[in-house]
């Protein structure tokens, strides 16, 4: 297997975590009805350092070679608090674990914790920074508590020699210096290009500590009975992926962002792969769906399924979206500039947008230790924005993150809003997504909310 590179994605997500945003963690919550010794946790702690969330960055001396993920020999130790929590409060802690500070780049970049119950049970948190693993590798590295044997770190144990660095770096320079010719010419010819290249190579860095919150991200999850989910899609001319982006279209209308006419705006996560056992932290591509009003008046799911097919049939490659690869420019380039400047060249789109990522069905990544004996009730993955505040959350387009995933045969549907013109609290976030999935015929199991306190990354202890 070749080297691992630090793609453009990665790189975008290692942005946020050297002060430019609001870094953006994958996190695994699990509650279990019945305890886990403290044995059982380390082994899976083990387990997990054996695999591909063992990374860091090696930067070559050698000017314009790649960056690349090489094997991490060190890692932030398994974290078991011992005083314990009221059921009720299990996505409360998960949210305040999930604001932990990580550091990707020199091997911090993911954290096992666990704390006990007052029901006998307990809860795991596992959190890696979206830098080392979006979804797919958030599974590709769970699968290995359950098959130890596919817990992979091929590629970032070969040797790169300087050699191979100065090959690297030698046909990197050429293809950069040809770049800046291309986007000299490109910023002749345009004059908007021009003033907002100007203004990236003469602006200052423009990091900042977050202020204070006032308000918080919210998080609420909603479990469905997941027949009655798919039998309703198939109703109304769907499928459960279709009906999912239904209903946080509809959710998005509530948005005090998003205007009473025109359409509504989702992106939506397709994965690239390029090999079963591919060990790229992000292999993702956001896709823009289109979602007319009339059709979710309607109840239709048949042109919204028609619309997401088309779209997804466009998709571009992995690091070709707009945070990635600002105002387009080549790829090549973009690399090398540095981070300050890339994020000067990041345009905030004009729109206010709904995030959606289907994780699947989760049932076969269960970790074995915890499939037999400790009685999962919730296997659930989402993401989270640590520490976002409202200038933060106002500089950038998602008003609602989203994720659907399928256990034991629920629908589990996970929801944070990243603006406070989305939902100001927990409790009305979870009021509004009653209310949709309601409207759409659906009777949640189960409505869980709990943002943790107010507590952000920097202020962790």
């Amino acid at each position: 297997m070749a080297p691992v590179y630090v793609g453009l994605t990665d790189k975008a997500f290692l942005r946020l975590h050297h002060g430019f945003g609001a870094p953006v963690i994958s996190q695994t919550v699990t509650v279990l009805t019945n305890r886990l010794t403290e044995d059982e946790l380390s082994e899976m702690y083990a387990q997990l350092r054996s695999g591909p969330f063992m990374r860091r960055v090696r930067r070559p001396r050698v000017p314009f070679a790649r960056w690349r993920w090489v094997l991490a020999d060190t890692a932030l130790p398994l974290h078991l608090e011992h005083a314990a929590i009221d059921d009720a409060d299990a996505l409360a802690w998960a949210s305040d674990e999930a604001q932990y500070p990580l550091d990707p780049e020199r091997g911090y970049g993911w954290r096992l914790s666990a704390v006990p119950t007052r029901s006998g049970g307990m809860v795991l948190s596992c959190i890696a920074s979206h830098a080392i693993a979006d979804g797919h590798a958030g599974l590709m590295a769970a699968i290995g508590l359950v098959q130890p044997e596919l817990a992979t770190t091929e590629g970032l144990t070969d040797a790169v020699t300087v050699r191979d660095d100065l090959k690297d770096g030698a046909r990197r320079g050429i293809a950069v210096a040809r770049e800046v010719v291309s986007e000299a010419r490109r910023a002749r010819r345009d004059p908007s290009h021009r003033r907002a290249i100007r203004n990236a190579l003469s602006g200052r860095c423009s990091t900042q500590a977050s202020a204070p919150l006032g308000w918080r991200e919210g998080s609420v999850i909603a479990t469905f009975d997941a027949a009655r989910w798919k039998d309703l899609a198939a109703q109304r001319g769907g499928t459960a992926n279709t009906l999912y982006l239904a209903l946080v279209a509809d959710l998005l209308r509530h948005c005090g962002l998003v205007g009473e006419a025109g359409p509504l705006v989702l992106l939506t996560a397709v994965r690239i792969l390029r090999e079963q056992d591919q060990i790229d932290s992000n292999s993702f591509a956001r896709v823009p769906i289109v979602v007319q009003r009339e059709w979710l008046d309607q109840f239709d799911l048949a042109p919204l399924r028609a619309a997401s097919k088309a779209s997804f049939g466009s998709v571009h490659g992995v690091g070709a979206g707009g945070i990635s690869r600002p105002r387009n420019m080549p790829p090549e380039l973009v690399d090398v500039l540095p981070e300050g400047v890339v994020e000067r060249l990041v345009d905030t789109p004009p729109i206010t947008v709904g995030m959606c990522s289907n994780m699947g069905v989760l049932d076969p990544f269960v970790p074995t230790v915890v499939r037999h004996g400790a009685a999962p009730t919730m296997f659930v993955m989402r993401g989270v924005f640590q520490g976002i505040d409202t200038a933060q959350a106002g500089r950038q387009p998602i008003a609602l993150a989203t994720w659907l995933s399928e256990f034991d045969g629920k629908i589990q549907w996970v929801l944070e809003s990243i603006k406070p013109e989305m939902a100001h609290t927990d409790e009305e976030l979870a009021f509004l997504a009653r209310l949709v999935a309601e409207s759409w015929g659906l009777d949640p199991l189960h409505v869980s909310s709990g943002g943790g306190s107010s507590k952000t990354a920097r202020e962790f202890s």
